[in-house]
This record gives C-alpha cells, structure tokens and sequence, in this order.
C-alpha cells in the first residue's frame, strides 16, 4: 500500500525544521499506546497489484483546519507506530489518523496550559450520550483508489481546574 499526503500536506512535512523532528515524534509516539487501547481499524496491504493506493487529503480538526507541520509529523509517527503494533506496518488507518489529530491537539494544549480532560473519545457515533463537555471533531479523508473516504474521530474534553482556582 501506498500512503502518502497531498502536495501542501507533504510539503508541510517536509518544511518541519529539523530541531522539531525528533520532539514531533516523541509526541506522536507518546500517543501509540492510546491508539491501541481504542484499535481504529487497519485497512491491511493487499498482495502485489492489489495494494490500494491511498492518499491522504485532509486531516482536520474543527475550527483549526489542516494541521500545522508538528502536528501532521506527531500524527504520521502515531499512526504508524499504531499500524506497525497491529502487524500491518505498510497499513493505513483513516481511523487511527483522525484519532491521533484529536490526541495530539489535547497533547499540545497541556503544554500551552491547563490540559483538558478528555471525558470520552472515539468514533462521534459511539459517543455516550452522557457524555458531559464540549465536542471537538476531526477528520481523515483520502483517496483510496480513486473513492473518496473519510473517517472521523471526536473527543468529549472539559478544562481541568488550576491549582488554587474555584469552580
């Protein structure tokens, strides 16, 4: 199978200065362990000329958009340390790419401030209906073979309260 991203995404990718590297990929390295706890399924390499060829179109977030060139290469390196772990290293996972666009953002933010708490995540139509806080959605959407395919991911997050502060 062939992933790749679209020219602006690749190029996103390719511009990342050279000292972020390696923190990207510590980040989206971090978050593997949280994409095999929720397993988004693996569209697996199929035998010779029947590999799907897959290109990555869009990878959003609400009210962010496309990624910026950290995030993208924290979620490349959490996707595929995901697809490696479940024995499919050549595999895509629109799923596990949506995921880790929420997970790396919650990632960021703790490290802006006060981190989220993150109340539930997942595919939007197995969200509980309890599920108290405010949504964020994103999505994956590619090329695979010439459809069209997208897949969303949406985390239920509430702000945790500072040290100190009132609720």
């Amino acid at each position: 199978m062939s992933m790749r991203f679209i020219p602006a995404l690749q190029e996103a990718l390719d511009d990342l200065d050279g000292d972020l590297r390696a923190p990207a990929h510590a980040v989206g390295l971090s978050q593997a362990g949280q994409l095999s706890k929720l397993r988004p399924a693996v569209t697996p390499v199929g035998s010779g000329d029947l590999s799907p060829d897959v290109e990555i179109v869009a990878l959003d977030l609400d009210g962010e958009g496309a990624p910026d060139s950290v995030s993208l290469a924290a979620c490349r390196a959490a996707h595929d340390s995901y697809v490696t772990a479940r024995g499919a290293p050549d595999g895509t996972s629109l799923g596990a790419l949506a995921l880790a666009r929420l997970l790396v953002w919650v990632q960021r933010a703790a490290v802006l401030g006060t981190p989220a708490e993150v109340v539930w995540i997942g595919p939007p139509h197995r969200r509980p209906e309890d599920a108290d806080g405010f949504r964020i959605t994103a999505s994956c959407v590619a090329v695979i073979d010439g459809t069209r395919r997208t897949a969303k991911a949406q985390a239920v997050v509430r702000p945790t309260a500072r040290p100190g502060a009132s609720r």
